[in-house]
């Protein structure tokens, strides 16, 4: 650097004798080769101790002339600094405490909580019956718990509808025909509680006062699936759009009755079908796979495949295809299949080419 700095300074004191020159002819007057004096020219252009004229000539320039232009520079900087340097505050500040906290508070109004193990979730439950005031409405598509389980769950009922909370259940469809969840659905009904089916859903649903909602983080997960405690009264509001939606196209135990006994009096004329069959049918129709199916119906991908396969063998059918024209083909098996889309509109709903009618 020292040696920079003098070859810089012979090349201006030879500019200061010449007065001006152009810049092949300092390397000469300044003792340096090309590359030297090009470097030096450089550094007093930096420091501004040079300046160039219109026609190619470079002349000197007074060290204080470049010490004022200097400092002008300086300041000029110094305060273009300041004023970028107060504007990054202003951001900072408004993104600290304007932007931010308004996104705090709408963030604060969706709060998720992961339940994970068994007894936490009961335990969770347990709490949060006793806080019930108004509504609880839940969805349970399906496989049912043990006896005992049922048994405390129409105990826990009783104490809400006695609280004056009004209850709202769905069920699997296929709980008509087995004689134990039956007569669970009547009692729960005989305690007051809203009863109606539904052939399949995608997941439980709990919903409690219109401002809080249960439900599973994973719909097709069956084991270790953590539970969601959704406080949100946004969420929930369109979860409980959802559930009403699900309300209105199930099934009172009434109508569920009369469709099984409608199914098997057809039972002459076509294959009976069991309420299974029938949700395995509506879903086939979907386009879903076994897995899928099985996901959805809460049983074993063989189970699915085993009532497919007997479905096909009772309708005398070589294939799915096979199955589902003859499904289609026949207007009171298609009532049994799909009687309330068929009371809806009096006539069997259509179905995909080549697949089983919905």
């Amino acid at each position: 650097m020292p040696d920079e700095e003098d070859q810089a300074l012979a090349v201006y004191e030879a500019l200061r004798r010449l007065g001006s020159a152009v810049q092949s002819d300092l390397g000469t007057a300044s003792g340096l080769d090309t590359r030297q004096a090009a470097a030096a020219l450089r550094r007093l252009t930096e420091i501004g101790l040079v300046e160039e004229r219109g026609d190619g000539h470079i002349e000197s320039v007074d060290p204080d002339t470049a010490l004022v232009r200097t400092l002008e520079a300086y300041h000029t900087a110094a305060k273009e600094q300041s004023r970028r340097t107060e504007a990054l505050r202003d951001v900072s500040q408004a993104l600290l405490y304007v932007y931010r906290p308004a996104v705090e508070r709408v963030a604060s109004k969706v709060q998720v909580e992961y339940i994970r193990d068994r007894w936490s979730k009961h335990r969770v439950l347990d709490a949060l019956t006793e806080t019930i005031q108004r509504t609880s409405d839940s969805l349970h598509p399906g496989p049912m718990p043990p006896a005992d389980v049922l048994e405390s769950s129409l105990k826990r009922d009783a104490q809400l509808i006695k609280r004056g909370v009004r209850l709202r259940a769905i069920y699997p469809l296929s709980m008509v025909q087995t004689p134990r969840h039956l007569r669970y659905l009547q009692e729960a009904a005989d305690l007051g509680v809203s009863v109606r089916l539904l052939d399949h859903a995608p997941c439980d649903i709990l919903l409690h006062d219109n401002e809080l909602a249960c439900m599973p983080s994973n719909p097709h997960a069956v084991y270790d699936n953590p539970m969601l405690l959704i406080r949100s009264t946004d969420l929930v509001q369109t979860l409980t759009a959802v559930f009403d939606d699900y309300w209105l196209r199930a099934a009172t135990v009434e109508q569920a009755l009369r469709d099984e006994r409608g199914a098997g009096a057809v039972a002459g004329r076509s294959p009976e079908l069991t309420a299974q069959e029938r949700v395995v049918i509506r879903l086939m129709s979907t386009g879903l796979s076994d897995e899928q199916i099985a996901r959805k119906v809460g049983v074993h991908r063989r189970t699915v495949q085993r009532v497919i396969a007997k479905l096909m063998e009772r309708l005398g059918a070589g294939s799915r295809f096979e199955a589902g024209l003859k499904l289609a083909q026949d207007p009171a098996l298609m009532r049994a299949i799909a009687p309330n889309r068929f009371r809806a509109t009096g006539h069997p709903p259509a179905a995909a080419p080549g697949q089983p009618p919905a």
